[in-house]
């Protein structure tokens, strides 16, 4: 195999050999044997061209002064490693528990993890939560976060006016980049970001409005919230037995601004659709408590109220609104109506059930589903999986203790089916200290899928016993 070609020949050398050809002027770079010139040319110009795209032209930029001392010690290194691993096999529900177990002892990740820890949390992952994240990074992750703009949500500015870009940079942005900018600001919204989001909502990309839009729902008190609180009432009224559901305008400009919307139907869209759409984000983004002396008393009559409503689902609605403005008590007053209908097979699809699960407080949870199993255990034998593994973890208290017995009830003759679901769902779920419960132990004459579900329902329940027991 011939060596490598050199790659040192400055890239506008061999353009220039290019152009000219190589009858007429010598390949840039050491000597060339005799017959390949115009090989050789195609060889360094093909690495060359890989070099410019690989490499990052450095700039000039102001050295970052030394990370502080950490106030709080690492986690033990058998911890840190455990945590290494779940965020490497994306096990993200496990590592959240482990996040959540070290913030509660007062502990760090250890440094060599904090990269793959922001990565995780920067995707988002399932189950990792944003605020054991942060009380977990310590001071070496707030000055990575320094290195890396998809880390920014670990650093968080001093005040309002740190956070916001400058003009020339918003203006030289592109959308792309523009709604990056928005997202950054997402940890650290405070009333000082509300003139800067709302001018962001006349922003010709969509995104970019549609992101604004977001943030400003969460900012409570704001002039803007007013505003379309205002809207909202005058669009969804009180009416004898069900609220009455006025279509917006869509010449309107006031609403479509307040929406960060274009007035004016879309082609090939009926005016309908269009409107029904821009009611959803006007009742999505309102402030919730707009609706308290206007569709009822209290949070149970307004979604009692939003339940009669037929032809616009308004519950779906003000649980869209309860998401997008992260209100756990609208979630836990939205929770049950919610989550009873997608048990029924009603807009699974598009329903906001499990958001609102996920941001519900806990004993809004298990209340929820201890209702749906029934009493003393004896749960619809068809509804128990189905509910159980709606119901986030940990669990706790009745709901762990009901859902160990319906394990152990669950019938072990049918390999697959309900049992391996429900040991999955628990092996995450229920107390870790369980694992050496003897209901959970394979039975003589349990077929084999069962006897397997059963072990691994007690072997990860160990491994999570372990985990904490490394933490202390």
């Amino acid at each position: 195999m011939d060596d490598p070609p050199p790659v040192d020949a400055p890239w506008p050398e061999l353009l220039s050999a290019a152009l000219v050809g190589t009858a007429r002027t010598a390949v840039p770079g050491p000597p060339v044997p005799e017959g390949r010139a115009a090989l050789e040319l195609l060889d360094r110009a093909a690495a060359a061209v890989v070099r410019e795209r690989a490499g990052v032209r450095p700039g000039a930029a102001e050295p970052l002064p030394p990370a502080r001392a950490e106030a709080l010690p690492a986690a033990p290194p058998a911890a840190g490693a455990r945590l290494e691993a779940l965020l490497a096999e994306e096990r993200y529900e496990q590592a959240g528990e482990w996040l959540r177990a070290a913030a509660g002892k007062g502990l760090l990740a250890p440094p060599q993890v904090l990269p793959a820890l922001l990565d995780a949390a920067a995707r988002r992952g399932d189950g990792l939560h944003l605020p054991d994240v942060l009380r977990v990074c310590g001071e070496r992750g707030r000055w990575l976060a320094r290195l890396e703009p998809r880390w920014s949500f670990a650093d968080p500015p001093r005040d309002a006016a740190a956070a916001l870009p400058g003009e020339d940079r918003w203006g030289a942005a592109s959308a792309g980049e523009r709604r990056r900018i928005l997202a950054a600001l997402e940890p650290h919204l405070s009333p000082g970001h509300e003139a800067f989001l709302r001018a962001a909502l006349a922003d010709p990309g969509p995104g970019v409005r549609a992101l604004a839009l977001s943030l400003l729902a969460r900012l409570p008190g704001s002039g803007h919230g007013r505003t379309l609180a205002a809207l909202a009432r005058r669009h969804v009224r009180p009416g004898g037995r069900a609220p009455v559901v006025r279509p917006p305008d869509l010449r309107d400009a006031g609403l479509a601004a307040a929406l960060g919307l274009r007035p004016g139907a879309r082609p090939g869209v009926r005016s309908e659709e269009v409107g029904r759409e821009w009611l959803w984000t006007l009742v999505g983004h309102a402030p919730l408590d707009a609706w308290l002396g206007h569709l009822g008393a209290d949070r149970a009559e307004v979604v009692r109220a939003a339940g009669r409503l037929r032809g616009w689902d308004l519950l779906e609605a003000l649980a869209n609104a309860a998401v997008v403005q992260r209100d756990p008590g609208w979630a836990a007053a939205l929770l049950g109506p919610i989550m009873d209908r997608l048990l029924l097979g009603h807009s699974v699809h598009g329903s906001r059930g499990p958001a609102l699960m996920r941001l519900a407080p806990p004993e809004d949870r298990a209340g929820w589903a201890l209702r749906r199993l029934g009493g003393r255990g004896a749960a619809d034998p068809g509804s128990a999986p189905a509910v159980l593994e709606r119901v986030p973890g940990p669990w706790a208290g009745p709901l762990a203790a009901r859902a160990a017995r319906i394990v152990e009830r669950a019938d072990r003759s049918r390999p697959g089916g309900r049992l391996d679901g429900l040991c999955r769902t628990a092996a995450l779920r229920l107390p870790p200290e369980m694992h050496g419960r003897p209901g959970f132990a394979p039975r003589p004459g349990d077929p084999p899928e069962a006897a397997a579900a059963l072990r691994g329902l007690t072997s990860t329940l160990r491994s999570r016993h372990e985990m904490h027991e490394e933490l202390d």
